[in-house]
């Protein structure tokens, strides 16, 4: 019997009822185009005109199905070719010449998209919505949550150690390409690694002290045998640095930016027991930052915040990263800005948010906003009179409703790279936040079209 399988033409019929075909039909698809064009337009010769013509179609239909189901570069290329309803939520039939992209491309063209802009579209699928008679941006909920980035736990002993191996690698680089045989570099990468196994295996019932001191041994190894590699590292001109190997480039920037200050902040941290604010979480990122918010089982995180606010209809829209921390307090007055800008100016029948947004300046901000129901909940020790006071079944109902936020939370988390991202730069890190809440949207538009989610009437 002949098992193999016959080659030839198949058709595949996609119907009209299909979820992404539904979906394709209602996105705004021009107001997206004219959100991405000023970023593709940025090219390093400044001439986007020249070149082979990139067919955005396409490439903004891979990206939003990328976001949807969460796929890497090489799932969704793979998804693309293999699959008739993506190909035809992607243009098929509509663009001339279509083909699906490379994975390479894939990434070139999310690349080119600044956080700025992944944000805007995410916040523009929630305004939308509105239109579709799917939201309603009159009834607002905020909360804050935490990406965590894509490093390792920042212990000293494996940074130092880090260190150590990354001024090798550049040693043995420059011996091979600059440097000539009477000024050959050696970094004892074995000394390193055994001072480093002497903390690494201690006991764990050790007493600081003798942790301490074994950390400050190794701290005095990876000083003494990288010293001579930074000074060469610090001494490179930009000439030189431009005609290597983006990895060694990569590297040499690394250490040339951190290595002297973050020895300076251990050797400090041991002697004065206190971290100062200076010291790197991460050679490979600068805007990681620590927060404690003392979750069960996630004492520490690391990574940047990010402010969300939630519509009526359950979407979801960000503001823009000003810094890693994003605290509570300070952040409302960007989040009700982001509103006014996502929604335009709308009466505002409630906000609510949790007791880390409270302080009066925000109380006065939303008094100033016309908004008829404050639901800023108050810490039990503040005894100022609150500024526009409501009914306690009010309250409740206001307490209620902004818990509902939570498991949006983790849908955008789950469902993307919110909960820990696969970038690997500041930049990238903080668009795939906001591309998951892009994600979000697209699945809360796909579950309204079906009918699965019926927004009550007020």
């Amino acid at each position: 019997m002949d098992c193999n399988p016959k080659f030839g033409n198949i058709a595949i019929n996609v119907t009209k009822n299909h979820p992404l075909i539904q979906l394709a039909l209602v996105l705004p698809w021009q107001i997206l185009f004219d959100l991405v064009m000023p970023d593709l337009k940025k090219t390093a010769a400044g001439k986007w005109w020249l070149g082979r013509n990139l067919k955005i179609r396409i490439h903004l239909g891979v990206y939003l199905l990328q976001q949807l189901f969460n796929k890497t570069d090489r799932q969704i290329e793979y998804d693309v070719k293999d699959n008739a309803a993506y190909r035809v939520f992607c243009g098929f039939g509509i663009v001339n010449n279509w083909h699906a992209p490379d994975h390479t491309k894939i990434e070139k063209f999310r690349s080119r998209l600044s956080p700025e802009t992944q944000k805007n579209l995410a916040n523009i699928l929630a305004a939308y919505s509105v239109k579709l008679g799917f939201s309603d941006p009159s009834d607002i909920d905020f909360d804050s949550t935490i990406q965590e980035a894509n490093m390792a736990y920042p212990a000293d002993s494996s940074l130092l150690k880090k260190l150590g191996m990354m001024a090798n690698k550049v040693s043995l680089f420059l011996n091979k390409t600059i440097l000539d045989g009477s000024q050959q570099l050696v970094v004892n990468i074995k000394k390193i690694g055994s001072t480093a196994r002497a903390y690494f295996f201690l006991p764990k019932n050790s007493i600081k002290a003798v942790k301490d001191e074994k950390l400050m041994a190794l701290l005095n190894v990876v000083e003494e045998e990288i010293n001579p590699m930074i000074e060469v590292c610090l001494s490179l001109d930009e000439s030189q640095i431009k005609k290597m190997p983006w990895y060694q480039k990569q590297t040499i920037n690394q250490i040339r930016e951190s290595a002297v200050q973050y020895l300076k902040d251990v050797r400090t941290f041991l002697i004065e027991g206190s971290m100062v604010e200076t010291k790197r979480l991460s050679f490979h990122l600068k805007e990681a930052v620590c927060f404690t918010k003392g979750k069960l089982g996630k004492k520490y995180q690391f990574g940047r915040a990010f402010q969300l606010g939630r519509t009526k209809g359950n979407f979801l829209f960000s503001s823009e990263c000003t810094s890693p921390q994003m605290p509570d307090k300070t952040s409302l007055a960007s989040m009700m800005q982001e509103h006014e800008k996502t929604f335009g100016i709308v009466d505002i029948n409630s906000v609510s948010t949790d007791k880390g947004y409270y302080s009066g300046k925000n109380e006065k901000l939303l008094m100033q906003k016309c908004v008829k129901e404050i639901g800023i909940q108050r810490p039990v020790n503040i005894k100022k009179i609150h500024p526009k006071p409501i009914s306690m079944e009010c309250i409740e109902k206001l307490v209620n409703r902004r818990s509902g936020i939570e498991p949006l939370i983790g849908h955008v988390k789950h469902g993307g790279q919110m909960g820990r991202s696969r970038m690997r730069s500041d930049k990238t890190i903080e668009a795939s936040g906001h591309s998951a809440v892009l994600g979000f949207n697209l699945r809360q538009l796909i579950r309204h079209q079906k009918g699965k989610y019926l927004l009550k009437a007020a």
